[in-house]
């Protein structure tokens, strides 16, 4: 689970007795700190149901809300969903516990964190949750695919949709756009597909 990575090097150090405690501390770069501050920045919520309803219920809160998925990343057995409008943006993170417990990880900001929006969002998700059957699933209709390279054979990285407003980059005439996923990898989408305007999906 992506979000521990670097805790127990901390919780480790801080184990060590007296001075060699303080000074295992002092070792760590200042970003590895961040990073573990950044893991807890979001409200967080466990479901007792499987990850593939658990994401059809997260697409559906966001719609409720006049948002969407823009982007949806797959990240080994786990998702993450990128959205945003001119007022806010947004990113939530699904982690399989067990095949029927579904973790998710929800941060908003504008200028600054909008816990009531993780909120709000969260219990929508509960909402549809309850009123969901075990079948319910993503809907990928407007959806088109994110590549590892400008290649339609290579490996999916996940998916994007079509008329979200998101931003690219491309290198000369080339029919292929690249675009930053919320993990930081870069992904490929073809150029006739996409709608290019400005749309931040980092933290």
């Amino acid at each position: 689970m992506r979000r521990l990575t670097y805790l127990p090097l901390l919780l480790a150090a801080l184990w060590l007795p007296g001075c060699a405690a303080v000074t295992a501390v002092s070792v760590v770069p200042g970003a590895l700190i961040q990073a573990v501050a950044n893991q807890f920045n979001g409200e967080e919520k466990s479901f007792p149901r499987n990850i593939r309803t658990t994401l059809a219920a997260v697409q559906s809160s966001l719609r409720s809300m006049e948002l969407d998925v823009d982007v949806l990343e797959i990240q080994n057995d786990d998702y993450t969903i990128a959205f945003g409008n001119k007022n806010l943006n947004g990113e939530i993170t699904l982690e399989e516990m067990t095949p029927k417990l579904t973790t998710v990880y929800v941060k908003v900001r504008r200028t600054t964190r909008e816990e009531s929006v993780e909120r709000a969002i969260v219990e929508s998700i509960q909402t549809n949750l309850d009123r969901m059957n075990s079948k319910q699933r993503f809907r990928f209709a407007g959806y088109h695919n994110l590549r590892t390279k400008p290649d339609i054979k290579t490996a999916r990285l996940g998916w994007y949709r079509k008329s979200a407003k998101l931003n690219t980059y491309r290198k000369g005439k080339s029919d292929w756009f690249k675009l930053q996923l919320p993990s930081g990898k870069t992904a490929y989408l073809k150029g006739d597909r996409v709608k290019r305007q400005s749309l931040a999906f980092n933290k």
